[in-house]
């Protein structure tokens, strides 16, 4: 977790373009928090999609087809606790709701009710490939897969509503990439009795990826044209965050030299610090973090013949954190 130190530094000082030196000490917990929760956050994002009202469409042919857009939120104190030792404000126009940051997200989702068999399969696919959004130095690029199976443990009928239970796999996976200029910063690891890291003008590429198991039992109930809906949710994940970071490292004023490499990560290996992976033209970083998370859920759809509009929100109640989505698709 500590190696996500450099990650959340680039990403301070690339979004106000001003950062004074910082110490390596002084910022450690600060830094193993946000990678926590960013690492917690992400399972929980990678749910976006194939959260549809009807806890059950039916066999087959029952089909649908539509788009879901979302957001969950990564508890905001794990930022602004950062942002205040850092002595760089946040901007309050993220923060001035009170729910946390929002990571966004957005899929293509279906599903097919199969035949002989009591289960419905959805699957979801959201992309942005590499280079679609670059410009002015500035670049995205983004996965969202996934499938499910759902299993009706209840059929509705005119007094029971439908209640199923799914399971099913998610992968996630984004970069935000970007170019600076003008800026010159330094890492402060005096402490450690070292000369200090300095480097500017970096591209920086910050990288996050998940991949998911999710089980998720859902109950709803068609009123007219009207389908509220709750469930709950559990997702294990596998995630990890870091950035690649392209520059000139200078250590004591000087180009950098793998013996420097090794004195810096030998002085923190015996300070009890996670070594950090340099190289001549840059960082290197990734830090990995396993675990599961609960999740709550609910919402309703307005159906009009076989469009469905439907609006939910979820909360995890692990991170305390929320989400929403939005789906419009066709079914039968």
């Amino acid at each position: 977790m500590k190696k996500i130190l450099i990650v959340i530094f680039l990403l301070s000082f690339l979004v106000t373009g001003i950062f004074a030196q910082v110490t390596y000490t002084d910022m450690e917990s600060s830094f193993s928090k946000f990678s926590t929760d960013v690492s917690k956050a992400l399972p929980f994002a990678s749910t976006t999609g194939l959260q549809w009202s009807d806890a059950y469409i039916g066999g087959f042919p029952h089909f649908g087809v539509g788009l879901s857009v979302g957001a969950v939120t990564i508890p905001e104190a794990a930022i602004t606790t950062l942002a205040d030792q850092l002595g760089v404000p946040f901007p309050s126009e993220i923060t001035s709701l009170g729910i946390g940051v929002p990571l966004p997200g957005y899929t293509i989702d279906a599903r097919l009710g199969l035949p002989f068999l009591p289960l419905d399969i959805g699957v979801k696919l959201g992309m942005i490939p590499p280079g679609i959004l670059d410009s002015s130095g500035f670049g995205v690029d983004y996965t969202l897969a996934g499938v499910d199976v759902r299993f009706p443990v209840i059929k509705q009928n005119i007094v029971l509503p439908a209640v199923s239970l799914g399971v099913g796999f998610n992968y996630l996976s984004s970069t935000l990439s970007m170019t600076t200029s003008g800026l010159s910063n330094t890492i402060d690891l005096s402490a450690y009795s070292l000369s200090n890291i300095t480097f500017s003008d970096p591209d920086v590429a910050f990288k996050m990826e998940t991949k998911t198991i999710d089980a998720k039992l859902q109950v709803s109930k068609s009123l007219l044209i009207f389908t509220p809906y709750v469930g709950l949710g559990y997702s294990y994940g596998w995630s990890n965050a870091g950035v690649d970071l392209k520059t000139d490292i200078l250590y004591g004023g000087s180009q950098i030299t793998q013996s420097d490499i090794d004195t810096i990560n030998q002085a923190l290996k015996d300070n009890d610090q996670s070594p950090l992976d340099l190289s001549q033209k840059g960082f290197l970083i990734n830090s990995a973090n396993t675990g599961g998370a609960f999740r709550a859920f609910g919402g309703v759809s307005i159906n009009i013949l076989v469009l469905k509009l439907d609006i939910s929100g979820m909360y995890n109640v692990n991170t305390k954190s929320f989400g929403a989505n939005f789906n419009t698709r066709i079914s039968f």
